[in-house]
């Protein structure tokens, strides 16, 4: 196939050069792409975040707007992209920030460019929670409709929209390995964390602020496995330290005042890997993932993680760092169910942990030829 008969696929997403996960899911998809399909794809990314980088092989714009998640300027990309060729839209989002697809609220350039644009929509969505009735909310189920293509994350996804293709995506261990314990304690030394000893017992959480990411059920564990006579020490690794919740705030209701470094620096992946193999045990806080980027990486660098026994993510863990929900709660505009767990439970599994080597499953280890071999699969099958 010559360059000019190549099939042009946008990828709508977080920036590549973002350190979101989305990002890293868009970036890890796009460069294999790139690298692997070049003979039928021609490749761009539109997104959201991020300041660009030289280093990424395909082209790449940005969002300057993303009000209500609404991309006004993708016609404008598609076009300068794909020009009159036919191709394919991908996002890369959950369904919840593709409202627009098919509706007739989206502005009527959108609405216009859905319609007459030469391509298909296709959708790898996040899902981390189902709805009533164990299936996918109204609102939801009727943006897939929007879609030509849909690809769910987990098993847990397609149980709960009725979808039967699923891929998970992976770490790569190349990056994310385990590093020395005293020399990874030593580089938090240096950020400020003066009162981390060898032998205490450090518990790392990397999480966004949001409602989802239950840190008060973080914090408390915290607290109860200090209680419990291990000399514990934390990491909190966030995007901003107030916003739905107030860490400071947890951190002295709980009693945790200098017990703790707090960082929210965009840090490179080396030097995760490193604040991760200083660790020994991560918390896992999120009230269901569609993935889970931090609890993945933590086992990959040989770091047992603790998380709950509900969403996408649980399928690819040992059922020895899962706890089970005590009850479930519904929340927010689309009604997404939510586990309820004791934190004297999570305490529990922390230190049935303690001292365990980690390690990440070899299905989403993207060094197993057989997971992009699954993608590259799917990708030419959309031809």
């Amino acid at each position: 196939m010559s360059q000019e008969d190549r099939v042009p696929i946008l990828i709508l997403s977080d920036s590549p050069s973002c350190t979101s996960g989305l990002g890293r899911i868009t970036r890890d998809l796009a460069m294999r792409l790139h690298s692997h399909c070049s003979d039928v794809f021609e490749v761009a990314v539109v997104g959201y975040g991020g300041p660009g980088s030289r280093r990424l092989p395909f082209r790449e714009y940005h969002l300057h707007s993303i009000a209500n998640w609404l991309p006004v300027e993708l016609p404008a990309v598609w076009k300068d992209f794909a020009g009159e060729r036919e191709g394919i839209f991908m996002g890369i989002w959950d369904l919840s920030r593709f409202w627009w697809i098919n509706s007739p609220q989206a502005p009527a350039h959108m609405r216009q460019w859905l319609q007459s644009a030469k391509m298909k929509k296709w959708v790898y969505h996040a899902l981390d929670a189902d709805g009533p009735g164990g299936k996918l909310s109204t609102k939801l189920a009727e943006t897939m409709k929007g879609f030509d293509r849909v690809l769910d994350y987990s098993a847990f996804s397609c149980g709960v929209t009725g979808n039967t293709e699923h891929l998970p995506h992976g770490i790569d261990t190349s990056v994310f390995r385990s590093y020395d314990r005293k020399e990874s304690k030593r580089k938090f030394r240096e950020l400020g964390f003066q009162s981390l000893k060898e032998d205490d017992f450090l518990v790392g959480i990397v999480a966004t602020n949001q409602a989802r990411k239950d840190w008060a059920l973080g914090i408390q564990t915290c607290r109860i496995l200090l209680d419990r006579g291990l000399d514990v020490k934390l990491w909190c690794h966030t995007d901003v330290l107030e916003r739905f919740w107030s860490l400071p705030n947890l951190i002295a209701d709980y009693g945790l005042a200098g017990r703790i470094v707090m960082t929210d620096a965009n840090f490179t992946d080396d030097q995760m890997a490193q604040f991760y193999s200083a660790c020994d045990v991560t918390l896992g806080i999120g009230l269901g993932e569609g993935f889970g980027y931090p609890i993945f990486e933590s086992l990959a660098c040989g770091v047992p993680c603790v998380h709950g026994d509900y969403g996408g993510a649980a399928e690819h863990m040992p059922p020895s760092m899962k706890v089970r929900p005590i009850a479930y709660r519904h929340e927010g505009l689309y009604c997404c169910e939510r586990p309820v767990f004791n934190p004297e439970d999570w305490a529990d599994v922390a230190e049935d942990n303690k001292g365990i080597v980690a390690s990440l499953p070899w299905h989403i280890d993207w060094s197993s030829p057989t997971l992009w071999e699954s993608w590259e699969q799917w990708f030419r099958r959309g031809l």
